[in-house]
């Protein structure tokens, strides 16, 4: 066997935990991982994990053999990113989980491109929005859209995506377009149900700001729900500008009272936290942070300034 894929295999098993983990992490079978494990004990003849029904943890000469293989793993992945980069090409498994609005309609062709440019790289790709437990179920990484992040895990912030109100040009033809946020409370709204339905909504206004409280006219788990909702005429929503970007831009919501401040969301990529990370990994991290323009504080999604104007020239000749 080569030592140094065993040296990688063993990593995985500790870092997740267990054999099966490490098993669907590296694209092989349980078995195999145990005789990569196997390997390394007969090299260097002690026992490197405890193996319990509910776990496997290193033994304290695995802990020491752990801290070497590391560091050897580190000096291989520098050298080779340092000599004939260009000539490499990076190849594995990576397992990738994300919101499913988010994935569906923006991480889908970025996928595309990112596979497109590295034949040797297969992806996983999970779209759910449960909390996923990275190193229990063995990815790679995940990206989460929220506030701030209370976690253990490695972060890197790629985008912001900005909360905008919004309805359909029908919709304020027939209702009127508030001039206030204090007017919106008269409108039915479309809002997020979880943990409780969203209907206080916070707003700044230069130096004001306030909440406005609103009355649901359907909840929802899904974005992607209230956004059809409100394409289709049943109200006004907050909605994330990655989920309502495009429709602005094709005209069919418009944006409401935009001189406001609506808050907003980091999109975020984690993984979990460990010395060694996969070049595949390094490479799809980058590569999303280039293609969403490189900048945490910038909101890729939001419609064009043009666009903004255009829509807002609707909204007052509705």
């Amino acid at each position: 066997m080569d030592t140094l894929s065993s040296m990688r295999v063993f990593v995985r098993v500790v870092e997740l935990g267990g054999f099966n983990a490490a098993a669907r992490a590296c694209a092989m079978s349980a078995a195999m991982v145990a005789k990569h494990v196997g390997h390394l004990e007969e090299r260097t003849g002690a026992r490197l994990l405890d193996r319990t029904t509910r776990s496997v943890r290193p033994t304290p000469e695995g802990q020491l053999y752990l801290d070497k293989v590391l560091a050897i793993l580190e000096a291989v992945d520098e050298a080779e990113g340092t000599v004939g980069a260009e000539n490499r090409e990076s190849r594995g498994t990576l397992r990738v989980t994300a919101p499913v609005e988010l994935g569906q309609d923006h991480l889908a062709p970025l996928l595309v491109d990112f596979m497109s440019r590295h034949p040797g790289i297969a992806v996983v790709a999970d779209l759910t929005n449960r909390p996923v437990d990275l190193v229990q179920e063995g990815f790679d990484m995940a990206i989460r859209v929220a506030p701030s992040l209370d976690t253990a895990l490695i972060g890197r912030k790629l985008a912001t995506t900005h909360f905008r109100v919004v309805a359909s040009a029908d919709f304020l033809a027939r209702h009127g377009v508030p001039d206030t946020p204090e007017m919106l409370s008269a409108l039915p709204a479309l809002t997020f149900s979880q943990p409780a339905p969203r209907l206080d909504w916070s707003w700044r206004r230069r130096e004001m700001q306030g909440k406005v409280r609103m009355t649901a006219r359907l909840a929802s788990t899904s974005a992607d729900t209230l956004r059809k909702a409100a394409v289709a005429g049943l109200g006004v929503s907050w909605l994330p500008s990655f989920v309502c970007g495009k429709d602005i831009e094709a005209g069919l919501l418009v944006p409401i009272l935009e001189d406001c401040d609506w808050g907003s969301l980091g999109v975020h990529v984690l993984y979990p936290h460990r010395r060694f990370v996969p070049s595949r990994l390094r490479l799809f991290i980058d590569f999303l942070a280039e293609s969403l323009g490189d900048d945490p504080s910038g909101d890729p999604w939001a419609p064009r300034a043009e666009d903004r104007r255009a829509m807002r020239a609707g909204g007052r000749s509705a």
